[in-house]
């Protein structure tokens, strides 16, 4: 069985993609070339935001800022909430010209600007959002979405979790996300002869989770499965060291920030979509680290990976396009290669796939920016694609236009 190598797994997933009719508008074809970033710069995402625009701008260091010959102007807007995204989408659209978006870090958000990608017709890439709608039931030809979704965390973090035991408590968030989370999550336990034996939705900037807390330990539960993220997660885990709380714990997909402002480090599995100092990182990858230590002191995050490998797909993209109209575009970039990244976009979901990773916290941390040990495993390219599902199973009709 091949191992899921560069070589062997971007031949696996080349493709022609589908010609389709003529675009409707075209671009200035002078001048620099601009492309979008939706982001959050506030609240309890903005760190995620923050590392998806250097993400953003080593990948453009990577092309010495050029495509087809031209300058790339990178203009980014604040994500704020789902509302504020897609005004600041629709803005940089008619205001600002440009040609692709890249943004969504919570699935809320992700939803949102893809509605809008699809609305207008111009190449959006959603880059954190994990819920599967995006390229599930809701797909459209102008969307994509790098991040893995998240029933392909739950399906690997699982695999994990059930020898720990099969008694499940779930602690979300009360939004897309979290709600994804317990509907995977507790079919995963079921289906391994477990059980939920509880379930507590929390709203965005919980600050006291002890009521909770409480009733995780009155049911006893083998597993606590967390949703929850940013400030909300560092004051949950502070919270649950200071009631002497032992159950493992386990995130579906965990980013770099959250661990590194964590005061408490419990037993505790994650999924993850990158680590900086995977042994399986590409000279390009190791070369994103390298950028991101330069210019913030500290490695590269899941979040800058995503933002790095969405704007090398998007400049790709545009490289390799007859011209800067949409449709051009998003057959570049369903068609892109570009050295480095592992992974490409499936042309009849526009899904990226690529093999998560799963996360330990380490029994002893030394440096704050490296809490964890990767104890997942390379896989066959074959077992790559099937964490993904089929295009017969797929809720995905995506349409040529």
């Amino acid at each position: 069985m091949p191992s899921f190598n560069r070589r062997n797994f971007l031949s696996a997933g080349a493709g022609a993609a589908v010609v389709v009719a003529a675009p409707s508008i075209a671009l200035a074809q002078e001048g620099p070339i601009r492309v979008g970033a939706v982001l959050p710069q506030q609240g309890p995402f903005a760190l995620y935001g923050e590392g998806a625009a250097l993400g953003a701008k080593a990948a453009l260091q990577m092309v010495s800022g050029k495509a087809k010959g031209r300058p790339v102007e990178l203009i980014v807007y604040d994500d704020p909430n789902p509302l504020g995204a897609q005004q600041s989408m629709r803005k940089m659209i008619l205001q600002d010209k440009v040609c692709a978006v890249m943004g969504g870090m919570t699935s809320a958000s992700g939803l949102a600007l893809a509605s809008v990608g699809a609305q207008e017709k111009i190449p959006t890439i959603i880059t954190q959002a994990t819920v599967r709608d995006i390229t599930g039931k809701n797909c459209d030809r102008y969307v994509f979405r790098t991040n893995a979704f998240t029933s392909v965390y739950s399906s690997v973090l699982s695999k994990h979790l059930v020898p720990m035991g099969k008694k499940w408590y779930f602690l979300v968030g009360d939004y897309a996300y979290g709600q994804e989370v317990h509907q995977l999550m507790k079919a995963e336990v079921q289906a391994a002869g477990g059980s939920d034996v509880g379930m507590d939705a929390t709203p965005v900037g919980t600050t006291d989770f002890s009521s909770y807390i409480l009733k995780i330990r009155q049911a006893k539960p083998d597993v606590v499965i967390l949703g929850i993220a940013g400030l909300d997660l560092a004051a949950f885990l502070k919270q649950y060291q200071e009631f002497g709380m032992r159950t493992p714990l386990a995130a579906v997909a965990l980013g770099d920030e959250d661990l590194w402002a964590l005061q408490a480090h419990p037993k505790m599995l994650m999924g993850k979509n990158w680590h900086f100092n995977d042994p399986a990182n590409t000279p390009e990858e190791q070369a994103l680290n390298t950028f991101v230590m330069k210019a913030s002191g500290h490695p590269a995050t899941v979040s800058s990976a995503l933002g790095w490998m969405s704007m090398r797909l998007m400049l790709a993209g545009i490289e390799g396009s007859k011209s800067l109209a949409p449709l051009d575009i998003v057959r570049g970039i369903e068609a892109a290669r570009p050295s480095g990244v592992r992974g490409y976009y499936r042309v009849w979901d526009h899904q990226l796939i690529w093999q998560p990773l799963i996360g330990q916290l380490r029994d002893t941390i030394s440096n704050k920016h490296d809490p964890l040990i990767v104890v997942s495993k390379p896989v066959s390219v074959a077992e790559v694609e099937g964490m993904y599902g089929s295009q017969q199973d797929s809720a995905c009709k995506m349409t040529s236009s």
